[in-house]
């Protein structure tokens, strides 16, 4: 079994009282809606948090605020090509500017066709796996507590 490693990242602005978080929607091999996630670069963490960003929802370091690691492990397994594969993804949280938007355009593997920034409980509700919506409510726990 290979195991690979990554990023899965609960990314907010304040917006007046609330937090807007973004959300992706996948249209490159399958179909729904996700946090902004990817492949582990270089065994450095923070570093892939800030690639991802910018490749899937076009935010640039400069409107990064904060780069908090959650302390929590997403896991799922699958098969590729009869191989079974474990995938093992770190959760971040990320503040970002309030004049933040996301732009899907620039990516390079083309993977989103739009990101917005929702509410936690319109995000919740859309989210298409259960593991980015733990994320998501671990993010929002933290976010609320501040």
């Amino acid at each position: 079994m290979r195991t690979e490693k990554g990023v899965v990242i609960a990314a907010y602005k304040q917006n007046h009282r609330n937090p807007r978080y973004t959300v992706l929607k996948r249209k490159k091999n399958w179909e729904g809606w996700e946090l902004p996630k990817g492949h582990l670069e270089d065994e450095d963490y923070e570093k892939t948090v800030l690639q991802e960003l910018r490749e899937e929802t076009g935010i640039e370091e400069d409107k990064i605020k904060a780069i908090e690691d959650m302390e929590k492990l997403v896991e799922w397994s699958y098969k590729d090509d009869g191989e079974k594969v474990k995938r093992e993804y770190k959760a971040f949280l990320v503040e970002l500017d309030k004049d933040t938007y996301i732009d899907t355009s620039s990516n390079p593997h083309d993977e989103h066709e739009t990101g917005l920034f929702l509410r936690f409980k319109d995000v919740e509700d859309m989210l298409t796996y259960e593991q980015h919506v733990e994320v998501l409510k671990k993010a929002h726990n933290k976010v609320s507590q501040e």
